[in-house]
């Protein structure tokens, strides 16, 4: 009787520690940013469609090399509109330093935007901004 007692203890306990090995193996890592889905996390970079980090923000987690066929996603004035010539202003979430080019795969003029940068598009990328990149692509 004792020995039967003992086995279902034993049994009962390699059944729970398999239950819970098989929930720490399925069991998610912390969750990434999610790039281009309208919401700046950290990670990433934002590009926003106004000025002063209002409106729509197309969030970046890796490059793009063409902003044509991207829209502004999630909420705020702009939402839906290309993203293409269409960023006013801009913040730096990411821990790596990004480049932005008024021109597809690196073209046009070039600028740096160092981690935790938050400021308006200068004169020369304002609404000109096509491509960006998390290194010197040049």
């Amino acid at each position: 009787m004792q020995r039967t007692a003992i086995r279902r203890v034993a049994a009962t306990a390699i059944a729970l520690a398999a239950i819970g090995a098989g929930a720490l193996a399925t069991a998610g890592s912390a969750s990434a940013a999610t790039g281009k889905n309208g919401y700046l996390e950290s990670g990433e970079l934002g590009l926003y469609y106004n000025s002063n980090q209002a409106g729509a923000v197309f969030d970046l987690y890796v490059e793009d090399t063409d902003f044509w066929g991207d829209t502004f996603p999630g909420p705020g004035a702009g939402a839906g509109q290309s993203a293409n010539d269409n960023t006013a202003s801009y913040w730096n979430r990411d821990s790596n330093v990004w480049w932005v080019y008024t021109d597809r795969n690196a073209g046009g003029a070039e600028g740096s935007l160092p981690v935790g940068h938050v400021g308006n598009a200068s004169v020369t990328f304002k609404n000109k901004i096509s491509s960006a990149y998390y290194y010197k692509a040049r």
